[in-house]
């Protein structure tokens, strides 16, 4: 017998919340990173600002008002029905 993954059921979208998705199903053992991934191109979110450079993203945790880390399994924070907010990761400067 082989024992399940846990899964939850999250809400996400991009920073104005033209495009939203509901996301089920998502393992709890997932890293945040790995999300982030596949929903960039799930959202057709652009891969580089206007003036052409590389953008990157991170997972705006709206309960906990955080980004969570990169190599953060979903599990150690997200509960269904969590919404989370893809934002690009702005260099100052």
């Amino acid at each position: 017998m082989s024992a399940q993954t846990a899964t939850m059921d999250l809400m996400v979208s991009d920073v104005s919340r033209q495009r939203v998705r509901s996301v089920e199903d998502v393992s709890t053992e997932a890293r945040a990173k790995d999300l982030v991934e596949a929903l960039i191109q799930d959202l057709n979110l652009p891969k580089t600002n206007p003036g052409g450079q590389s953008l990157t993203y991170r997972a705006l945790h709206r309960r906990e008002a955080r980004h969570l880390r990169p190599t953060e399994r979903l599990g150690e924070s997200v509960r269904t029905g969590d919404w989370l907010v893809l934002q690009p990761n702005v260099d100052a400067g």
